[in-house]
């Protein structure tokens, strides 16, 4: 931003001050004096789209472009800045802000008049969004989305803020704020507008962060890990039964990470207790919230304020799956039926919104998030149940009729969310009513709360199209649950999708985000797409014993450091020639999701473990570590995959082993135990210190290097 954000902050406030008062008195056709911009873009590019948030605009009167770095041709024969509009399906406002552009005719014209307008979506550009939260940093905001970016036709950044955008917001004032002084300097000076955005942009640059740390000796691992661990577990409050600082979204990283630590034996066996009195205490009250739904079983990413009984109504594929392959690790650790549940329960849910095809699809075709008309009045409960079920359903969620969300502000006065808010067995007990009739009222109730709920707010049209990421993360969803059931089926899923995803995503040694991958940079697979995928294949080199899932593993792996790496440490997001954006993002911290940076730690010291040393240029971030400070919620994913390099114990088979053996190894967690099948006569335990240990049952393949029973 010109001056590190100043200049920003100096034109919302002109732009604010000076639109306000002309607005009445100016069209917006007029208020710009000045130059007329050379023509620009006269289609909207739309119409041959990725499905998700940018067909969604085919027919929209913006002439909208696509993310791809042709947009910055166009962009100096016209003379014109680029207006990026950066969202996705997944966070409210950005659909609404889309539809409130298209209904200002005024709007509209100002931005295919003055601006090369083009669309982002994050969903399959995932650099935009890693650009938007440390562009956010910069001005001292927090991220959020939509998010406007103004590029210079050389490609460096402007100006820029987040959009806060709700029902009544006047979308065209906060355009203006954004952009109209910009625009003024732009049409009087270009050539100013230009030195201090190149130089901005240098600046910036020179201020990332620098590669994280490498500890050089293993009892300075062994220290980092017990460091983070104990910072973890100390923001768990055993009053409230709550974790502190984990902010608004679910926090899977850290339920996971203080879960495995739970089962590290390298973990001090008092810190072990801790973490695994956290997790169980902390994931009994979450999972028993509104953040899973009673109705149908899906898991909510984020909430509203400061309660797990106000989630955002708003799900994807990645999170059920996400949360699948958390749930099975803390129900190794604590042995709760609940995780395994609600684990099964996403990961159905999935199955039936978000499948396309044999593929998964990141979420359903985009709509308007809703606002308050998930929620129930008690008269509707009462008006969709029988009064036995309400009754029932009543007492489990703590259905009031001025409403259970009282303390969340005015806005939720006499609605509820529906959580379950005590056992069963007690609800029924209140009643008065035998736990065998309680199940039966408590299910014909779901049925009918569900259609009442879909016949007040039909869920949006389903995806016909799959995509990478989320059909990568479901293998590793379907591979988790075979550990954990025994059940072949969910490994026999496992296999056929990931079968169905290289088919369908591979492009030699590259891969794509969605096929057809029109257009090819949009759809050129970003480097957390990669990560999923060699997980999702090494997960399957574990419960199946198929080498050649390891070897794709390792190959995708080369085509990450080949590709991905700019040769200074860094592991950029996306590949060079494919993003309009020229800073060189990496995604290290868990902003959105895992990060690239996380996941592939975990990959590349699985893959080491298997007896595939990494690439040179990314073997480094095996040993390597962030520097977590004072806060390490946003490293979970990292400082997991430093334990799991440090504590993997590796059971090793013979090629003539039985089916017996071989099946007894494919069960085993996927967490911290590695099997391959090596060149010895009988089967060995390799353990984390060094020792080797004979094995003379299948059964033992499970106890060398395992955690205290919970």
């Amino acid at each position: 931003m010109l001056k590190s954000g100043t200049f920003a902050a100096l034109a919302f406030c002109l732009a604010f001050a000076t639109s306000c008062r002309q607005k009445d008195a100016e069209s917006p056709e007029t208020a710009i004096s000045g130059l007329e911009a050379a023509p620009g873009p006269s289609a909207n590019a739309m119409d041959r789209a990725p499905q998700g948030l940018l067909a969604s605009r085919a027919s929209s009167p913006v002439v909208w472009q696509h993310w791809e770095p042709g947009i910055y041709e166009q962009a100096k024969a016209s003379g014109r800045l680029v207006f990026a509009f950066i969202g996705s399906p997944q966070y409210p406002g950005c659909v609404e802000a889309l539809d409130a552009i298209d209904r200002d005719p005024a709007l509209v014209a100002r931005l295919n008049r003055e601006f090369i307008p083009v669309l982002v979506d994050g969903s399959l550009s995932r650099e935009a969004l890693l650009g938007a939260a440390l562009l956010s940093q910069e001005i001292k905001q927090p991220v959020s989305f939509p998010f406007i970016l103004v590029l210079s036709p050389e490609g460096n950044e402007v100006t820029w803020r987040p959009v806060a955008f709700a029902p009544g917001t006047d979308l065209r004032e906060l355009f203006e704020g954004a952009t109209d002084v910009i625009y003024r300097m732009w049409s009087e000076s270009p050539d100013y507008v230009r030195r201090n955005s190149e130089m901005d942009h240098a600046n910036r640059i020179a201020r990332l962060p620098v590669p994280d740390l490498k500890p050089a000796k293993t009892q300075d691992l062994n220290e980092y890990l017990t460091r983070a661990t104990r910072q973890l577990v100390s923001l768990y409050d055993e009053d409230i039964g709550s974790l502190a600082g984990t902010g608004g979204l679910l926090p899977l990283g850290i339920l996971q990470c203080l879960a495995s630590a739970s089962q590290d034996p390298f973990t001090p066996p008092e810190l072990a207790d801790r973490s695994r009195e956290a997790v169980r205490d902390f994931a009994a009250n979450l999972l028993g919230s509104a953040m899973v739904d009673p109705l149908d079983g899906g898991i909510y990413s984020s909430r509203r304020g400061s309660s797990w009984m106000l989630p955002m109504p708003i799900r994807s594929c990645m999170t059920q799956a996400r949360a699948a392959r958390a749930l099975i690790t803390l129900h190794a650790a604590t042995a709760d039926p609940l995780a395994l549940e609600v684990a099964l329960g996403a990961v159905r849910f999935a199955e039936q919104q978000y499948a396309a095809g044999d593929l998964f699809a990141p979420q359903r075709q985009p709509a308007p998030t809703p606002t308050n008309g998930w929620l129930w009045t008690a008269a509707q409960i009462d008006e969709a149940l029988a009064p036995p079920e309400a009754a029932l359903w009543r007492k489990l969620c703590g259905v009031a009729d001025l409403g259970n969300l009282t303390d969340a502000g005015g806005d939720y006065f006499r609605l509820n969310s529906l959580g379950f808010r005590m056992p069963l067995t007690d609800a029924a007990a209140s009643l008065g009513i035998p736990p065998a009739e309680a199940s039966t009222l408590l299910e014909s109730g779901r049925r009918k709360l569900l259609a009442a709920r879909e016949a007040r707010l039909p869920s949006p049209p389903p995806a016909t199209a799959g995509a990478a990421a989320p059909s990568f993360r479901m293998v590793s969803a379907y591979a988790a649950l075979f550990t954990a059931t025994g059940d072949i089926a969910w490994r026999d899923k496992a296999i056929a999708l990931a079968r169905r995803s290289r088919e369908t995503f591979s492009d030699g040694v590259l891969l794509r985000e969605q096929n057809p991958a029109v257009p090819a940079a949009v759809c050129d697979a970003r480097a957390f797409t990669y990560a999923l995928a060699i997980q999702a294949a090494l997960d399957l080199a574990e419960v199946t014993l198929d080498e050649s899932w390891r070897i794709w593993a390792g190959d995708l792996a080369t085509t990450v450091a080949e590709k991905f790496s700019d040769g200074n440490g860094r592991l950029l997001e996306a590949r060079p020639g494919t993003t309009p954006l020229q800073l060189p993002i990496e995604d290290r911290v868990m902003l959105f999701d895992d990060s690239t940076a996380g996941i592939m730690r975990m990959n590349l010291a699985r893959l080491d473990a298997l007896g595939q040393p990494p690439p040179p240029a990314i073997a480094g971030w095996i040993s390597s570590l962030p520097e977590f400070a004072a806060y390490p919620v946003v490293y979970t994913d990292s400082i997991l995959a430093g334990s799991f390099g440090r504590s993997r114990t590796i059971i090793e088979l013979p090629s003539s082993a039985s089916a017996e053996w071989k099946d007894a190894a494919c069960r085993l967690p996927l967490d911290r135990i590695s099997r391959r099948i090596g060149k010895g006569e009988s089967p060995v335990a390799r353990m984390p210190d060094g020792k080797t240990i004979p094995l003379d049952s299948p059964s033992a393949m499970a106890r060398p290097g395992a955690a205290p029973a919970p």
